[in-house]
Order: C-alpha cells, then structure tokens, then sequence
C-alpha cells in the first residue's frame, strides 16, 4: 500500500485514533500502571512516530482528480482564515489557560477568563481547525482533503474531548469556568458570559498577526507553493 491514498486514509484513521481513544477511554487506566510523566512520554512518542507516518504518506500518495478549484476566491478566503488562526494561535501559547495538561489551578485566576480565553477556550484548537479548512478549499483533490481534513477533524473534536476530560478532573471548578467562556468563538461575549477586552490583546493581535506574515513569506520557501491571490 506504499504510496497510495489508502496507505494515507489508514495512517489518518491511526493518527485520529491515537488521540481520541486514550484520552477519552485508557488515560486513566494507563496513567494509573504508569503515572502521568510515563503515560505523557509514550503517547508524545507515539504520536510523533504516527505524525511522521501521515506526512510521509501524504507526500507518497499520489493527487487524484481535483473535485473542485476555489480559484482566487479560495486564496483571499485562505487569507483571512489564516489571519484569524495566527491571532489565535499566538494567543494560546501566550495565555495562561486551564484546558492544558496540569493547569486546573489556573481557574483561580481572572486571566483565565479574559483576553484570548473570552474569545474562546480552546484559541489553539480553533486556529488548527481554520488552518484545515484553509487549505481544504485551496486543495481539492482527495489526498489533501483526508491529510488536511483529518488535523481540523481532530482539533475539533478536541475541544469536545478536552471539555470531557477537565469536566471529571476539575468537577465544580470546570462548571463555572465552562459558564463563563465559550468553545465556539465569540458565542460566551455574545451571549454576555464574558467580556472582550483590548488590553490583555492588542500585543498578542499585532505578534498574530507577524507570525501570519512570515508565514505567508515562508510559504513558498518551504512549500513551494505560494499561498496569496494570483
């Protein structure tokens, strides 16, 4: 199956499967012979060796058919979406937030609700998604949309599995944090659970968005492929 697109569909199904069925039905098993430290250092190994698998097979297999061609329209749209994921992105591994592994202590504190977590509570999930969905439009033949599809797939349902597991972690404390952010982004400030705020943003926007122009200048370095309207 080397080199074909099913070879690609089964390393997808294994790179999905590694992070949705331990966390959701084997974490607690596993961590409990192996602690958290040994539980964490065998599932990054993994996944790293599953991640490595599915790039390769995305690179082997060969383009089928285009089902579609966004044209120029896809490109702009990929510019905005890519905007956004920057923003968000930047702004998750730049603000504290209670969803990461070992930071349920974080509730405590106003920061966890406010700036990029007010938006949404899971920012890094939500910027993979629009990533995804980014280049699916701009790819449409079937190799790019299982690769592609398959990250914003998982990143979506992450932040379902995330909300789970931190609901039988944190009980109570999860309950209120829930009540006062959002997983879709922008729904906790309209529906006036939380407050958006410029003052923890402005810095981590404007980083955003220099991370989204070195990675459009890159694009066609690394990729060979250039990203903006032609």
């Amino acid at each position: 199956m080397t080199g074909t697109v099913g070879e690609l569909i089964l390393a997808a199904l294994a790179f999905l499967l590694i992070h949705i069925v331990p966390s959701s039905v084997l974490r607690e098993r596993v961590i409990s012979r192996t602690g958290e430290k040994g539980y964490m250092a065998c599932f990054s190994l993994l996944s790293l060796v599953i991640l490595i698998w599915l790039v390769i097979a995305y690179r082997a297999a060969p383009v089928e058919e285009m089902l579609w061609d966004a044209g120029n329209g896809g490109r702009h749209l990929a510019m905005l979406l890519m905007l956004i994921a920057s923003i968000l992105f930047f702004g998750a591994i730049t603000s504290p937030n209670p969803t990461a592994v070992g930071a349920g202590k974080l509730l405590e504190k106003e920061s966890a609700y406010t700036g990029i977590n007010a938006i949404t509570r899971h920012p890094m999930m939500w910027s993979f998604a629009l990533w995804s969905v980014a280049h699916i439009v701009n790819n449409g033949d079937i190799t790019s949309i299982v690769f592609f599809g398959t990250f914003g797939l998982l990143a979506v349902a992450g932040t379902y599995l995330i909300d789970a597991k931190k609901a039988r972690q944190l009980k109570a404390g999860w309950a209120g944090y829930k009540e006062r952010t959002s997983n879709i982004p922008f729904a906790a400030i309209l529906q006036g659970r939380a407050t958006l705020s410029f003052k923890p943003l402005w810095w981590r926007l404007l980083l955003g968005i220099v991370l989204f122009a070195a990675l459009y200048l890159l694009h066609p370095l690394v990729f060979g492929v250039l990203p903006g309207p032609l």
